[in-house]
C-alpha cells in the first residue's frame, strides 16, 4: 500500500524502514541472494564445461557458432574448413532428423557427439531461407604445449575476472543488508546487487546458451530500476532535484523498455546510458549544494567508483561496437577483452557505492582520486611517448640500414620510455600533493599561521583557528581545547562539543611548551567512524608543540594587555577622583 502511494505522490525522501519491514525485507533479501550464489556457481560449472567439452566438440567437428543476445544459436564452418560458410545459419536437421527450433549449444555439441557413423549430416538455413547439407566428420584436434597453455590461461583469467566480480557485488550486497538494514538507499543497492551478480558473465553465458533469456532480461530490467531509484536518493533517501521522485512510477516502463529484447539494441543502451546519466548529474549537483561534510565524502567515493566502473563499460562497449554484429570478427581474446572490461566495470561501480555507504574510510577519498588521476596521466603520457618514439626509431632505422627492425624500434622506444617515466611521475603526484596536500601538509602549512596568530590574537581565537586546521586535516567528530588560567582549567574553543564531559571526547593530549603544561587538546574519533590513519595521527602529534607555543605566547601577551588595562583603568579611576575631591574655586 506504502509504494503504491508512493507510485502516485512520490515522497521527496525515502523513509528509514521500520523493523517490521526490515525484517520481512532481509528475508526475501535472503531468498535472492542465495538463488543468486547458486547462479553464479551452476553458471560457473556450466562455463567450464562448454570452454573443456562443447566447444571443442563443435571445433572438432569443423563447426564454428554463436549465440546471439536472444538465445538464437548460429553456426557456420571454422577459417580454412571447405565449404566455407559464415557464422549465421541455423541447424534445422541432423542425419535428416528435425531439430527443435531452440536447440541449445550443449544440444547439438550431445547429437554431434553421439552421431553412429563416421560422418555427420548437417542441414542448416541461411537467413536468406537456403538450406546447406553439411558433411561433417571428426577430426583430432591437436595443439602444442605453448597453444593449450595460451588457451588455459585465457579461459582461467575470463573465469577468474567474471566470478570475482559477481563475488564482489554480492559481498556488497551482504555487507550493505547487515550492516544497514533499516537504510532504504542501502537495501535497494542490496538487491540491486544480487540482480547484477546474476546477469553478468558468467550467468549471462548460462541464461543465453541455455535459452533462458527472458530470466536475464527480467532481472536486468528488476536491478536497473532498483539501482535507478538508489542513484537518484544517494546518500541518505533525499531525492535533489525534487522532480527526481517521479522516477519513482516512470522509471518502470524505463526499465521495462531497457531490458525488454526485442527492441532495438542501440537505442535501448542510449536509454540505459542517458537515465544514468542524469541521475549521475543530479549528484553533481548536490555535491555542489552541500557543505563539507559526509555526505560530499560519500558522493566523492561513489563517483569515483562510478567514474571508474563507466570507464570501464565504456570500453567494453567502444570495443564490442568496433568489431561490429559479424560474429566473425570476434576472436577469443577480443571476447574475453570485451568481457573482462564489462565484468571489472560493474563490481567497480559496486565497490564505490559500498564504501560511501558503509562510510569506510571516507576522507581518504581525494588522496585515492588525486592518485588514481595522477597514475593514469603518467600512463598516457610514458604510452604516448613510447609510440611515438618507436615510431621515430624504426623511420630512422629504415633510412640508416635500409630495412626495417621492429624488435629494435620497439626496444630503444621502450628505454625512452622508461627514461621519461621517473621524472613524469615526480612532476605530476609533486603537482597533485602540492595541490591536494594530505593532513602532514596542511599541519605544515599552518605551523607559521599558528605563531603568527600567537603574536597578534587572543588565546580563545588562537584557540579556534586552531580547532578549525585540525578538522580539515583529520576531520575529528568533535574537539576542544582546555587553556591552563590561574583560576583553574577554562574551554576556550570547541567544535561540535559544548562541554568537557561531552562523551565523544574520547582522547586528551597534553599541550605542553618547554615543559610547562599550557592546557589540552581534546577530540573525539574520526567524523566517518574510522580510526586514524598513520598520517593524521603523525598530523596531530606534529601541531602540538606549535599550538602550545601559541597559546602560551597569546596567553603571556593577553595577561601582560588584561594587566595594563586594568592599571589604566584604576589611574583613571583614582584621577576621576582627584578631581571630584579638590576644592572649588571661591566665588565673587
Amino acid at each position: 500500500m506504502t509504494y503504491a502511494r508512493a507510485l502516485i505522490r512520490p515522497p521527496i525522501r525515502l523513509p528509514a524502514l521500520s523493523d517490521r519491514w526490515a525484517t520481512v525485507l532481509r528475508a526475501i533479501w535472503i531468498l535472492f541472494f542465495g538463488l543468486s550464489v547458486l547462479t553464479v556457481v551452476v553458471s560457473t560449472i556450466y562455463a567450464v564445461r562448454a570452454s573443456y567439452w562443447t566447444q571443442p566438440v563443435m571445433q572438432q567437428f569443423g563447426l564454428d557458432f554463436q549465440v546471439t543476445t536472444g538465445s538464437k544459436l548460429i553456426v557456420g564452418t571454422l577459417p580454412g574448413r571447405d565449404p566455407a560458410l559464415p557464422i549465421s545459419a541455423e541447424v534445422i536437421a541432423i542425419d535428416g532428423k528435425p531439430v527443435p527450433p531452440d536447440l541449445q549449444i550443449l544440444g547439438l555439441a550431445e547429437r554431434l557427439d553421439s552421431a553412429p557413423g563416421p560422418t555427420v549430416d548437417v542441414t542448416v538455413r541461411h537467413p536468406g531461407g537456403g538450406t546447406h547439407l553439411l558433411s561433417l566428420s571428426r577430426t583430432r584436434i591437436t595443439s602444442t604445449p605453448a597453444e593449450e597453455r595460451e588457451r588455459n590461461l585465457r579461459i582461467l583469467a575470463r573465469l577468474v575476472t567474471g566470478v570475482l566480480a559477481c563475488a564482489a557485488l554480492l559481498v556488497c550486497s551482504l555487507l550493505l543488508a547487515l550492516r544497514r538494514p533499516d537504510d532504504p538507499v542501502a537495501m535497494l543497492l542490496a538487491f540491486a546487487f544480487v540482480g547484477m551478480a546474476a546477469t553478468i558473465d558468467p550467468p549471462l553465458q548460462f541464461w543465453l546458451w541455455t535459452d533462458r533469456g527472458i530470466v536475464s532480461d527480467t532481472l536486468g530490467a528488476v536491478f536497473f530500476y532498483l539501482l535507478l531509484i538508489a542513484l537518484a536518493s544517494f546518500p541518505d533517501g533525499l531525492f535533489f532535484p525534487r522532480f527526481s521522485r517521479w522516477l519513482i512510477p516512470l522509471g518502470i516502463p524505463l526499465a521495462i523498455f531497457v531490458s525488454f529484447p526485442h527492441a532495438d539494441e542501440d537505442l535501448r543502451g542510449i536509454a540505459a546510458v542517458v537515465a544514468l546519466l542524469a541521475v549521475l548529474a543530479s549528484q553533481i549537483f548536490r555535491f555542489r549544494r552541500e557543505a563539507t561534510g559526509i555526505v560530499r565524502q560519500q558522493i566523492k567515493w561513489a563517483g569515483f567508483g562510478f567514474a571508474a566502473g563507466l570507464l570501464l563499460l565504456l570500453a567494453a562497449v567502444v570495443l564490442a561496437a568496433a568489431l561490429g554484429d559479424d560474429p566473425n570478427a570476434y576472436t577469443p581474446l577480443t571476447s574475453l577483452a570485451v568481457l573482462l572490461l564489462f565484468s571489472s566495470g560493474m563490481a567497480a561501480i559496486a565497490l564505490g557505492l559500498l564504501v560511501a555507504l558503509l562510510r569506510f574510510r571516507l576522507w581518504e577519498a581525494d588522496t585515492v582520486i588525486t592518485r588514481s588521476a595522477a597514475y593514469a596521466v603518467v600512463t598516457l603520457i610514458v604510452g604516448v611517448v613510447w609510440a611515438a618514439s618507436s615510431d621515430l626509431v624504426k623511420m630512422v632505422i629504415e633510412e640508416l640500414i635500409g630495412r626495417e627492425s621492429e624488435i629494435g624500434a620497439t626496444t630503444v622506444g621502450a628505454m625512452i620510455a622508461a627514461g621519461v617515466f621517473a621524472p613524469t611521475q615526480s612532476a605530476v603526484l609533486g603537482w597533485t600533493r602540492a595541490r591536494f596536500g594530505g593532513p602532514l601538509d596542511q599541519i605544515r602549512d599552518a605551523s607559521k599561521r599558528l605563531k603568527t596568530w600567537g603574536l597578534t590574537e587572543a588565546p580563545e581565537e588562537v584557540a579556534t583557528r586552531a580547532l578549525a586546521i585540525i578538522d580539515r586535516a583529520v576531520h575529528p567528530d568533535a574537539s576542544a581545547i582546555l587553556l591552563h588560567m590561574p583560576t583553574g582549567q577554562e574551554l576556550i574553543a570547541a567544535r561540535e562539543a559544548s562541554a568537557v564531559d561531552d562523551p565523544r571526547l574520547v582522547e586528551r593530549l597534553a599541550l605542553v611548551d618547554d615543559e610547562i603544561p599550557i592546557g589540552t587538546l581534546l577530540i573525539g574519533r574520526r567524523s566517518d567512524g574510522n580510526r586514524y590513519n598513520r598520517q593524521e595521527l603523525e598530523a596531530i602529534r606534529k601541531i602540538l608543540p606549535t599550538l602550545a607555543e601559541a597559546l602560551q605566547v597569546s596567553r603571556g601577551r593577553y595577561s601582560r594587555d588584561i594587566m595594563m588595562q586594568q592599571r589604566l583603568e584604576e589611574m583613571a579611576a583614582r584621577l576621576a577622583q582627584l578631581e571630584g575631591g579638590a576644592p572649588k574655586p571661591a566665588s565673587s
